[in-house]
C-alpha cells in the first residue's frame, strides 16, 4: 500500500516546480526584452505564490531566492537605456516585493499548518469523547442485562440507553415468530418527539417483515447491523411508500442473538439523511450480543419454571398415592379385625 501511494504524493510537488520553472523563464524572457530601467521583478512573486498553493515551504523559499537571482540576472540582459540609480532601484523594489510575498506566503503556511493541527486535535478529542460515550453504553446494558427485571423491562430500558447515548430520536424493537419466520412489531417504542413520528409509528405497527425485506428484514437476513441513508431513496424499505410522510430519513437496525439465532431487531432513526457510522454499528454488533443474554435468561427462567411445575405434579401424585395407601391400611386393618370377630363367634358356637 505505501509504495502505491508514493506516486500520488510525488505528482502535485512535481506539477508545480514545472509551474515554477515555466513561469521563472517566461519573466526572464520578457525582462530581456525590456530596457534596465523598466523591471519585471515583481513578476517572480507569482514563483512564490505557486509555492504557497503547494503548500511547500521548501519550494517557496526556493521560489524567492531564485527569483531574486533572476532579477539581478536582467540587469545584465536588459539593454542598458536608463540611468543606474533607476535600475538599482527598480531592481532593489523587486526584490523587496518578492521577499515580502514571501514573508506572508510563509506566515499563510504555519496558520494554516496550525488550523489543520487544531482540526486533527479536535477531531481526536471527539473521536476519544464518541469512544468514552460508546463503552458507557455498553457498560450500562451489561449492567442492565443483570438486573433480574422482566425480559419487558430489560428490553424497554435497553432501548432508552441506547437512545440516550447515540442521539437517535426514534427507537423501536421488532420481535422474531419462529413460527412464522417473520418480524413482527411491538408496542416497544422510544419517541423523543410522539407527534412528529406518529405516522410513522402506525405504520411500523401494522407491518411485518419477512426476510431480507424491509431494514428489519435485512437484519434477519445477514445478521449483522444494517444502515440506510436515506429511506426515501432507499428501494427496500416499504413503510415509506405505505404513508406520505413519515417523518424519518436515516435508519439503522442490529440483530440480538443467542449464537447465531436472531431473537429480535432493534431499530432506530433520525430526522435527516446520514452516512453510515462504521465504528456506530460496530458497538451495535455487541450491544446485539449483551441483549441475546436478557432471552438466554428468559429461556432459562421458563425451562426452570417447567421444572418446578413437573415437581410439582409429582408432589401431588405422590401425596395421592400416599393417601390411598394409608386409606388401604386402614381397610385392612378393619377387615382383620372384622374377620377375627367373626372366627372367634363361629368358634363359641
Amino acid at each position: 500500500m505505501p509504495s502505491s501511494l508514493n506516486p500520488l504524493q510525488k505528482k502535485p510537488e512535481l506539477k508545480y516546480r514545472v509551474i515554477v520553472v515555466i513561469l521563472a523563464m517566461v519573466i526572464l524572457i520578457a525582462d530581456e526584452l525590456l530596457v534596465q530601467g523598466v523591471s519585471v521583478g515583481e513578476a517572480y512573486c507569482a514563483l512564490v505564490l505557486v509555492g504557497l498553493k503547494a503548500k511547500d515551504r521548501q519550494l517557496i523559499l526556493v521560489s524567492a531566492i531564485g527569483g531574486t537571482i533572476l532579477t539581478l540576472v536582467g540587469v545584465l540582459l536588459s539593454p542598458p537605456e536608463a540611468h543606474l540609480w533607476i535600475v538599482e532601484v527598480n531592481r532593489l523594489l523587486s526584490i523587496f516585493m518578492i521577499w515580502l510575498t514571501t514573508v506572508f506566503c510563509l506566515q499563510q503556511l504555519r496558520t494554516s499548518a496550525a488550523q489543520k493541527e487544531s482540526e486533527e486535535i479536535k477531531a481526536a478529542y471527539e473521536g476519544i469523547r464518541q469512544e468514552m460515550k460508546f463503552t458507557k453504553l455498553q457498560r450500562t446494558i451489561a449492567v442492565l442485562i443483570n438486573s433480574q427485571q422482566s425480559i419487558e423491562d430489560d428490553l424497554v430500558n435497553a432501548l432508552q440507553v441506547i437512545c440516550h447515548h447515540t442521539g437517535w430520536p426514534v427507537g423501536h424493537l421488532y420481535l422474531k415468530d419462529d413460527e412464522k419466520d417473520v418480524l413482527t412489531p411491538t408496542k416497544i417504542w422510544f419517541l423523543e418527539n410522539p407527534e412528529l413520528f406518529s405516522s410513522f409509528k402506525k405504520v411500523t405497527e401494522e407491518s411485518s417483515f419477512k426476510i431480507g425485506v424491509g431494514l428489519p428484514g435485512r437484519v434477519l437476513l445477514s445478521r449483522r447491523p444494517e444502515w440506510i441513508i436515506d429511506v426515501y431513496k432507499d428501494k427496500n424499505f416499504p413503510r415509506a411508500r405505505q404513508a406520505e410522510e413519515i417523518g424519518v430519513h436515516a435508519g439503522f437496525a442490529f440483530p440480538i442473538l443467542i449464537e447465531t439465532k436472531v431473537m429480535a431487531v432493534m431499530e432506530f432513526f433520525a430526522e435527516e439523511a446520514l452516512e453510515p457510522d462504521p465504528r456506530l454499528l460496530q458497538v451495535m454488533e455487541s450491544v446485539g450480543y449483551l441483549l441475546g443474554r436478557v432471552f438466554e435468561r428468559y429461556q432459562a427462567n421458563l425451562q426452570k419454571e417447567e421444572y418446578h411445575d413437573h415437581l410439582r405434579r409429582l408432589y401431588k401424585r405422590l401425596e395421592s398415592a400416599r393417601e390411598n395407601d394409608e386409606e388401604k391400611t386402614i381397610a385392612d386393618g378393619i377387615h382383620d379385625k372384622l374377620r377375627g370377630n367373626i372366627d372367634q363367634e363361629l368358634e363359641a358356637h
